[in-house]
């Protein structure tokens, strides 16, 4: 290994580090640390929405068209919506506090997210990333976009023939090795 190398490993430790002790708690009165779900969806009247917490679950629109955000961990879930299993991706991140973004897994948003998440490497994903929902022209339909940090757009084009559980597993296999885990989906 070069000294540029070594160096370079050492600052994204340090880094991480960091990061960590800023995300220390307060101590007193504040949010439960509980994750808070994202619905990344057009179902409501906007591009993405979480549900209140005051008993009547009812959808909150999110007026920010993007999250800058720590990748912890990519699921891919089969989970009762509306009376019925459905297949959901669910990405956990954490920000001010923790989110699950929750997508469809056959929807525009998920492929989107999917595929950048593939094309990026670990040591991207142990950085800050931003993730930025973008209506189409059709009133059904949510991209993604993803920015590395600094602000660079992840360009991942994908089409009909991709092979979607290939690209899921090459994302999960990204973000576990970023966490310094070994990927079971690799």
């Amino acid at each position: 290994m070069s000294l540029e190398h070594l160096i370079a490993q050492q600052n994204d430790l340090l880094q991480q580090l960091i990061d960590v002790l800023q995300q220390k708690r307060q101590l007193g009165f504040g949010e439960s640390p509980r994750p808070k779900y994202i619905y990344c969806n057009r179902s409501q009247g906007g591009l993405w929405y979480f549900l209140s917490e005051d008993g009547h679950r009812s959808p909150q629109l999110i007026p920010h068209s993007a999250l800058t955000c720590v990748v912890e961990k990519l699921e891919l879930k089969q989970v009762e919506r509306r009376g019925r299993d459905t297949w959901k991706t669910q990405l956990h991140v954490q920000a001010d506090r923790p989110y699950i973004l929750e997508a469809g897994y056959d929807s525009n948003f998920s492929r989107s997210l999917l595929s950048a998440l593939a094309t990026m490497t670990p040591q991207q994903l142990q950085r800050s990333i931003t993730i930025e929902v973008q209506a189409a022209e059709s009133e059904e339909v949510l991209f993604c976009r993803v920015y590395a940090d600094g602000g660079e757009l992840v360009f991942a084009p994908w089409d009909t023939q991709t092979d979607w559980r290939n690209v899921a597993q090459r994302a999960i296999a990204n973000i576990d090795l970023a966490q310094g885990k070994e990927s079971i989906a690799a």
